[in-house]
C-alpha cells in the first residue's frame, strides 16, 4: 500500500523537525521577554528583604530603590518612609530621655546640697532615716547618669566623627582596670595586633557595661574570661563567665531598655536596667552588632562583632 525507506520521510509521517523547531523558537522568545522581567522581580524583592531585616534588627537608615515605576516601586517608596520615620521616632524618644535626665540634675544636685547640710544637723537619732534618704537620692542619681548615658549613645550616630581603627587590646586592658576590683578573677585571651573598626569611647563603654554585669552577677562562680578574634571580615569579642546564665526566652529581650530579669529585681544586684541597652546603643553607633547565648553546662557568652 505505502512504503518507505525512512521514519523521518515527511510522505509518510509528519515533519516532526518543523514542530520542534518551532517549540523551541517560541520557548527562546519567552526566555528572551520573561527572564530578565522574572529577575528584575527577584532583585528587587530580596532586595526589600534584606532591607526589612535590617530595619527589624534597628538598622533605620537602611533604603531600598523606589526608582521602579510598578508596585513595587511604591512598596519600596513605602519601606524608605518608614524607615525614617522609626529612625525620627526613636531618636526623638532618646533625645526626650536626655532631656527629662538632663533637667532632673539641677533639683537632684539641690537635694543632695539640702541633704549635706541636713546631715550636719541632724540628731544621733535622725541620722539612720538621713542615711536613708541619702541612699535614695544616690539611686535617683544614677538612674539619671543612665539615661544620660543611654541617650547620648543613641543620638551618636547623627552627630559621630567616622570610625577608626582601635587597638581590641588596649580597649579591654582599660575596661578591666576599671571594672575589676584585684580580687576578681579575670582570664584575657586578646591578641595585642588585633584592630577593629569602632569609636574607642564607645566600644571602651560596651565592653565596661558587659564586664560590670558579669562581675555582678556571676564574679563568685567562676573566672571571667574575655577574648577576642578575627572572623573573616569582622572582629568577635565575647565575655564569658560562670554564672547561671538566663533563661532562652529572655535572650533576645534582656537587651531592651529598662529590662531586668527576674532574679535580678533586687535593689543591691539588680539595677536599673539600662546597662545592656546601652551596650547594644553603643554597638550599633559602631555600625556592630552584639548577642548572647547560654554556655554549657552554665554561664553567660555576650559577643561583640565589629568591621575588622
Amino acid at each position: 500500500m505505502l512504503h518507505t525507506s525512512s521514519m523521518f520521510n515527511p510522505q509518510l509521517f509528519f515533519d516532526w523537525r518543523l514542530w520542534a523547531g518551532i517549540g523551541l523558537s517560541v520557548v527562546a522568545v519567552s526566555m528572551l521577554c520573561w527572564v530578565p522581567f522574572i529577575q528584575s522581580l527577584t532583585r528587587s524583592i530580596a532586595q526589600m528583604d534584606r532591607a526589612t531585616a535590617c530595619i527589624a534588627a534597628g538598622h533605620f537608615d537602611t533604603a531600598v530603590d523606589g526608582r521602579r515605576g510598578d508596585e513595587l516601586g511604591h512598596l519600596g517608596e513605602q519601606i524608605n518612609h518608614m524607615s525614617s520615620r522609626l529612625q525620627s521616632f526613636v531618636k526623638n524618644q532618646k533625645r526626650f530621655l536626655g532631656d527629662i535626665a538632663h533637667e532632673l540634675c539641677a533639683p537632684i544636685a539641690r537635694i543632695q546640697f539640702a541633704l549635706g547640710i541636713l546631715e550636719q544637723k541632724a540628731e544621733a537619732a535622725q541620722q539612720p532615716h538621713v542615711a536613708a534618704l541619702h541612699d535614695e537620692i544616690q539611686e535617683m542619681s544614677a538612674l539619671v547618669n543612665e539615661l544620660l548615658s543611654f541617650s547620648k549613645a543613641g543620638l551618636q550616630p547623627g552627630a559621630a566623627s567616622p570610625l577608626t581603627q582601635v587597638n581590641i587590646a588596649a580597649v579591654v586592658r582599660r575596661a578591666v582596670s576599671r571594672e575589676c576590683s584585684a580580687g576578681t578573677a579575670v582570664e584575657v585571651d586578646v591578641p595585642t595586633a588585633l584592630t577593629g573598626m569602632a569609636a574607642e569611647a564607645l566600644l571602651q563603654r560596651a565592653i565596661a557595661n558587659v564586664l560590670r554585669n558579669a562581675v555582678r552577677y556571676a564574679a563568685a562562680a567562676g573566672p571571667i574570661s574575655i577574648s577576642a578574634r578575627k572572623e573573616s571580615h569582622q572582629v568577635a569579642i565575647a565575655v564569658a563567665d560562670c554564672g547561671p546564665g538566663l533563661p532562652d526566652s529572655e535572650l533576645e529581650v534582656v537587651f531592651a531598655p529598662f529590662y531586668r530579669p527576674e532574679t535580678a529585681r533586687a535593689r543591691e544586684t539588680g539595677g536599673v536596667g539600662l546597662g545592656l541597652a546601652i551596650v547594644q546603643t553603643c554597638v550599633q553607633a559602631c555600625r556592630g552588632t552584639v548577642v548572647c547565648r547560654n554556655r554549657t553546662p552554665s554561664g553567660l557568652e555576650v559577643t561583640i562583632r565589629l568591621d575588622a
